[in-house]
């Protein structure tokens, strides 16, 4: 049986389960389990699953009242869900050449390779590496710490592979994970090693132990590194596995002891957060590398001509010019830099795109270092500078508690310095120096955060470490990608009580909006109107959600109901407006649009969409009165020059329609701006000026001519109306044929 064999098996497996169709799912194990051999255990416990489950409906055939009836029915579910599990992971052992099997097949070859064996091969590189750390420091000393962290590493990822491909994991191996995560065991940087080892193996497989090991050591540890991992990683595997999740007692009664706990609410809430956060960090990358990037490379060359007019001008550093600020203002670059400085400072990855290229390196080899917490003594990086250079750990213990770059690429960073000459990083290094006031100053503001903002700095940068693994290991395909759909904690039941409050719910459903996640927003929003009721920007919000999504009849209801708490707000009047011009309702739309006129009077907003309403009622002149008014208001904007040109047209007014299409042509005209213009002229009998505008508009639309006739032919009753004969037209056309040929 192929690979795609094995998982299209186990997807149907998967989907009985979800639907809660046990008696097929049985059938359909059972069926798998014959074509795999030695798998006499999995179908003894087969077996004794379906024996348990004819018993059980038997028994409610019968009548009989058993109250433990739904808790056994959920166990026997869990015991189907491992079942396909571990025949799938039989039949994969021996055909799938991913990475994650090949390390299965090469610890199981040797003599003695378990976590157990792992742990005692780090406490002994662990005790080697402190007795060494107490000698007398010199050049050979140093060289020999090198050596025995590298040897402690070594161990440490071992651990974590061993722990990643461990299933199905027997007691010995629960004890062994335990222990690795008691507080008292390993420091912070391999437990939370441990940590991710377990998120990478429970992404793999479902082993509700485990994520209950997760929970402990939220609970456990003092430390944030560790806590905010372990719940980070508990909280998306709950959600991924919510089907399993919602049938376990255990996991259960776990979270509702870990409510008790100060901190875990709000702790939730903020990794909630910052997962939502997450989902931003492709169109943050694509908006930084398709928009700002390209648009500050056009503008360097003027730029740099105003810094430095003269390439001879050798008087040292001029003083800045008022003007380069001008010039950033001018295209827009200012804000952009400004959004992307807003986004950095409240958290957003801003530096997926900058450090994608930088996970190439061979430290990278190891699955462990893209989840390793930087450390300045972690051997990849302590070499950077010389040795004893005060710069250079001042620079690596700043560059460690900066909150603006995730672990990743803190060791991106670093290694990409071991490129550079040591002449400059010497340079770097006296920098630092120099600046130690300022380094201080930062370090006050790192140590002075609350815990709250610590915790969430720790869970934010843990998150994107995780989010580059997913997106931009080499073999990422092979991996189950938590990132590929977003993960909704609101639909956990047992995180009602945490996530279902008002308030906190308000807070996740303005997060949303905010980040621009409509669908998300609109059903959190209606939620709270079912639960807690809504008030004015409630209803404002969940219309604009509605809007956004094309719903334009559920908005319109919704931005009513707004309008009955606040009948004379500007903007839900002018929504509902656009709602119902959405919705072809012109007179409506006007009508709303005229209030909106009363209120403020002199917007070229609403002065344009009244005009508009006025040409879909076919009231020329009316709308013309509301063109003019806007272009009197704003005669350099061009707004209204396009309709005015073209009511002018449609009542007769030549010459005025002449007049502005002249305008129109001499700024950006659009391939319908040459036909509108070429209509006036036909309508004047200047054929030859009309044929000239039509090729101009058949050039604007790249030569397509059925696109061409589609717009023409939409035009052709108000070219009657304006005395051109029908008749003519195919004749004008061919004419236009013959001249562009």
């Amino acid at each position: 049986m192929t690979v795609a064999e094995i998982q299209h098996r186990y997807r149907e497996v998967m989907a009985l389960l979800d639907e809660k169709r046990l008696k097929e799912a049985f059938d359909r194990i059972s069926v798998w389990l014959s074509m795999l051999p030695d798998a006499w255990q999995i179908a003894d416990k087969l077996s004794e699953a379906e024996t348990a489950y004819r018993y059980l409906t038997q028994y409610m055939l019968d009548g009989c009242d058993d109250p433990d009836r739904q808790q056994m029915y959920g166990k026997l579910m869990l015991t189907a869900y491992t079942l396909a599990d571990r025949t799938e992971e039989a039949l994969l052992a021996a055909e799938s050449n991913t990475l994650y099997f090949q390390k299965k097949r090469y610890f199981r070859q040797l003599a003695d390779a378990s976590i157990q064996s792992a742990c005692k091969a780090l406490d002994k590189a662990y005790d080697e590496l402190s007795l060494q750390l107490l000698a007398e420091e010199n050049d050979d000393t140093r060289a020999r710490q090198k050596q025995l962290r590298e040897k402690t590493e070594r161990a440490r990822e071992e651990l974590f592979t061993l722990i990643w491909t461990n299933y199905p994991a027997t007691e010995d191996d629960y004890a062994a994970l335990k222990a690795c995560l008691s507080p008292d065991r390993y420091p912070a940087e391999t437990a939370s090693a441990v940590v991710a080892a377990l998120l990478l193996n429970l992404l793999q497989r479902y082993d509700e132990r485990k994520i209950g090991l997760l929970l402990s050591a939220y609970t456990e540890w003092h430390d944030d590194e560790v806590r905010q991992r372990a719940l980070c990683s508990a909280l998306m595997l709950l959600y991924i596995y919510r089907s399993r999740a919602a049938l376990s007692t255990a996991l259960a009664a776990h979270l509702e002891s870990l409510k008790e706990q100060e901190g875990f609410a709000r702790d939730t809430r903020n990794i909630f957060l910052q997962l939502i956060r997450s989902r931003e960090a492709e169109r943050i990358s694509k908006k930084l590398t398709e928009e700002l990037l390209p648009e500050m490379m056009k503008l360097s060359p003027s730029l740099y001509k105003k810094i430095n007019p003269s390439p001879n001008d050798s008087e040292g550093t001029p003083d800045k010019n008022p003007e380069w600020q001008e010039l950033l203002e001018q295209s827009g670059i200012a804000d952009k830099i400004k959004e992307m400085n807003d986004l950095q400072m409240e958290g957003s990855d801003v530096f997926l795109s900058t450090f994608s290229n930088l996970k190439s390196f061979s430290f990278f080899n190891d699955i462990g270092n893209w989840f390793a917490p930087f450390y300045a003594e972690h051997s990849a990086v302590q070499d950077i500078f010389p040795a004893g250079s005060s710069g250079g750990d001042t620079f690596l213990k700043l560059l460690g508690s900066s909150r603006f770059l995730c672990n990743s690429d803190k060791y991106s960073f670093c290694l990409s310095l071991k490129q550079v000459s040591e002449a400059q990083r010497q340079m770097m290094t006296s920098q630092f120096n120099s600046e130690s006031t300022d380094l201080e100053q930062l370090e006050k503001e790192r140590t002075s955060l609350s815990g709250e903002e610590l915790s969430k700095s720790i869970a934010n940068q843990y998150i994107q470490d995780l989010y580059r693994f997913f997106k931009l290991h080499s073999r990422r395909e092979e991996f189950y990608d938590p990132f590929a759909e977003p993960v909704d904690l609101l639909q956990l039941p047992s995180l009602q009580s945490v996530l279902g409050d008002e308030n906190t719910m308000r807070l996740i459903a303005e997060f949303y909006f905010k980040k621009e996640f409509y669908t998300d927003a609109l059903a959190v929003f209606e939620r709270l109107t079912e639960q807690y009721g809504a008030d004015n920007g409630i209803y404002q919000k969940t219309g604009y959600c509605l809007q956004t999504l094309g719903e334009y009849e559920k908005a319109l209801n919704v931005y009513l109901r707004a309008e009955m708490i606040q009948p004379d707000n500007l903007w839900t009047i002018r929504r509902i407006a656009a709602c119902y011009r959405s919705l072809k309702n012109s007179a409506k739309a006007l009508a709303y649009y005229l209030r909106a006129a009363e209120l403020q009077p002199d917007s070229l907003a609403i002065g344009l969409n009244i005009g508009h309403c006025y040409v879909e009622a076919k009231n020329y002149e009316e709308a013309l009165k509301y063109y003019f008014k806007v272009d009197y208001l704003a005669p350099d904007s061009g707004k209204a020059w396009r309709p005015i040109a073209w009511c002018s047209f449609l009542v007769g007014k030549k010459e005025q329609a002449q007049r502005y299409y002249e305008k129109i042509l001499n700024d950006k005209p659009t391939a319908t701006d040459y036909m509108n213009a070429g209509h006036v002229e036909l309508a004047f009998g200047h054929v030859r000026r009309a044929l000239d505008l039509y090729r101009e508009s058949l050039a604007a639309e790249g030569g397509d001519l059925r696109r061409f006739r589609e717009n023409f032919k939409q035009d052709i009753p108000d070219l009657v109306r304006a005395g051109i004969r029908e008749s003519d037209i195919p004749i004008l056309l061919d004419q236009l044929l013959y001249r562009v040929s």
